[in-house]
């Protein structure tokens, strides 16, 4: 019965002891350089013991060290402790030693000196406490090594998890801190690239080409309607454009004329041949003229040979004095009267051209009045002059054609709708810019200039744009007690709606700082401000400390390094990734 007994108690006791081995070398391990007779202790940082300080205690043979990171009413210091493991103290001079600090980006090697009861580290633990630990001291002539890992405010994200959380990276540097009035603005249609759509004449709408928000180009037909003043007017057209054409070829005809019956009076002061004139003449357009006046000269060069003869025969003394005056009497009377259709003559040719150039000219102003009566209804010039080969039935089609180019912003009309000619039945605007116009107060238009810089940007849409101030009111509006400004911003993908409220920024001055970081980059760690600096693929906390501010960036007097790597957009997806990594702040 005691053999039974005995048995089981022999074989708890027997785990129990391989436990007992087991258990202290999981939580240490020692690793002896036999070639230089130095041990190295590692440990974790959740294995290793707490001291009577609150510290992390190692031990190793008779040699005991207590490591605290003190920061009670002090920057955070190393203090370590040292003593016997009996708990007998050891003389400080007689331990020499040194801490390194393997932080992502760089190794703080700590050296220490006695201080009262303790050894003091030679410098600052600087946050965040995230490292692994080197622990190297020299006591009687041994050499004795300790590790450990602490870490916190870091968190390990790769690239496809930064992409996927829509973290950016930028690098620490150099910024120009801008000193700016924010004013509200709303983003407006650009009043120089409007055109208001009426028809012009009335009429009844017949078809409508273009709905609210399509694209138009210049040129375009978006509403075609039917008018009975329309077909008036291309009738008046016609008839004007018939007076103009008889009128011009009547011109044509008198000047021909004129020309012509100059030539025959050329031909006549030069007392040829009567077979030599008609045949000088023949073929020519001369109108009445060569009825009237070539008899005339036939009549004279009769009477003057009869003349002539009778002269010659009265002064032989052969016939009587009064035959010669009778030849004489017609002969004058020939002469007279062809002198005066020649005057004649040449007076009327002149003043027929005159008054046919006066017609044809009245007649061209008559077409040009109708015209440009078309023109005025919105009628192309290639329609005005496709008016003649069309038939009656399309007098009546008004097209009614895109001013600009642009998108239909406003509509008021349907198929079958009449509309009177001042209806304003469509908005085109060009979205290609927009106006943002900025409520300016009056007491702050002393700052305000033409040519000012003008950041504008609006959260909620996802926008921002710089550019210029280039229109300041001169009216204060009584109600609002404000003035209107006015920046034109580039619109090329329609992303700017007008009727949206913005914000603006009046850039009054730009201060240059050596080093900053954009503001949403900013998380509140341990109570202050930090960034979280990358490194492979793990980010970690920096606490900074922070100057001046524009809302945009802010000034890091101290926390970061030119050139340094941080999440700049979507830190706080960094920051709730770091904090679920270290739930405790445990030195």
């Amino acid at each position: 019965m005691k053999i039974k007994i005995t048995l089981p108690i022999l074989a708890v006791l027997a785990i129990g002891a391989v436990f007992s081995w087991v258990i202290p070398r999981t939580e240490r391990s020692t690793v002896v350089d036999r070639s230089k007779g130095i041990s190295v202790e590692t440990a974790r940082a959740p294995d290793v013991r707490k001291g009577p300080h609150g510290g992390k205690l190692f031990s190793k043979d008779d040699l005991r060290v207590e490591v605290v990171i003190f920061e009670q009413g002090v920057p955070p210091q190393f203090r370590v402790y040292i003593a016997r493991e009996e708990g007998k103290s050891v003389p400080l001079d007689e331990v020499s030693l040194t801490i390194e600090l393997h932080r992502l980006d760089r190794v703080d090697a700590v050296h220490f000196k006695p201080s009262g009861n303790y050894l003091l580290g030679d410098k600052t633990v600087e946050e965040p406490h995230s490292f692994d630990v080197k622990i190297q001291a020299q006591w009687k002539g041994n050499s004795y090594r300790w590790e450990y890992s602490q870490v916190e405010a870091r968190a390990e994200l790769s690239e496809e998890a930064m992409k996927n959380a829509g973290i950016t990276l930028a690098a620490a540097g150099p910024a120009q801190l801008k000193n700016a009035l924010v004013l509200p603005g709303e983003v407006g249609l650009n009043e120089e690239k409007v055109a208001h759509v009426v028809p012009r004449l009335d009429g009844v709408v017949k078809k409508v080409n273009k709905a609210l928000g399509e694209p138009v180009h210049r040129g375009e037909i978006i509403a075609v309607l039917e008018s009975r003043e329309l077909a008036d007017a291309k009738s008046d057209y016609l008839a004007a454009l018939k007076r103009a054409n008889l009128a011009k070829a009547d011109i044509e005809r008198e000047t021909a004329v004129f020309e012509n019956a100059s030539k025959m009076l050329e031909v006549l002061e030069r007392e040829s041949d009567l077979d030599e004139i008609y045949r000088q003449l023949q073929g020519l357009t001369i109108g009445e003229s060569r009825a009237q006046l070539l008899p005339a000269y036939t009549k004279l060069k009769l009477a003057k040979s009869v003349y002539l003869r009778e002269k010659g025969l009265f002064e032989k003394k052969i016939s009587s004095g009064s035959e010669y005056q009778i030849a004489l009497e017609e002969y004058k009377s020939a002469e007279a009267k062809y002198l005066s259709l020649r005057e004649k003559t040449a007076y009327d040719g002149s003043w027929n051209l005159l008054q046919k150039k006066r017609a044809a000219e009245l007649a061209g102003l008559d077409l040009e009045t109708a015209r440009q009566k078309l023109l005025a209804l919105g009628l192309a010039q290639p329609e005005i002059a496709a008016l003649p080969n069309q038939t009656g039935s399309v007098f009546t089609r008004y097209e009614l054609r895109a001013p600009i180019d642009g998108v239909v912003v406003r509509k008021h009309v349907a198929a079958g709708e009449a509309v009177r000619k001042d209806a304003d039945i469509f908005l085109l605007a060009d979205l290609s810019e927009v106006w943002v116009n900025i409520a300016i107060p009056a007491k702050d238009v002393k700052n305000a200039r033409l040519g000012q810089r003008v950041r504008t940007y609006s959260e909620n849409l996802g926008l921002e744009a710089e550019g210029t101030l280039d229109y300041l009111g001169s009216i204060v509006d009584e109600r609002t007690r404000t003035v209107t400004g006015r920046v034109v911003v580039p619109n090329p993908e329609g992303r700017w709606r007008p009727g949206a409220f913005v914000t603006a920024e009046l850039l009054l001055e730009e201060n240059p700082v050596p080093l900053a970081v954009p503001a949403e980059a900013i998380q509140t760690w341990r109570d202050g401000p930090a960034a979280f600096v990358k490194y492979g693929d793990f980010f970690e906390a920096r606490p900074l400390k922070l100057g001046k501010s524009d809302g945009e960036f802010v000034e890091v007097l101290r926390g970061l390094r030119p050139g340094e790597r941080f999440a700049a957009k979507n830190s706080f997806t960094v920051k709730a990734e770091a904090e679920k990594a270290s739930a405790t702040h445990d030195h």
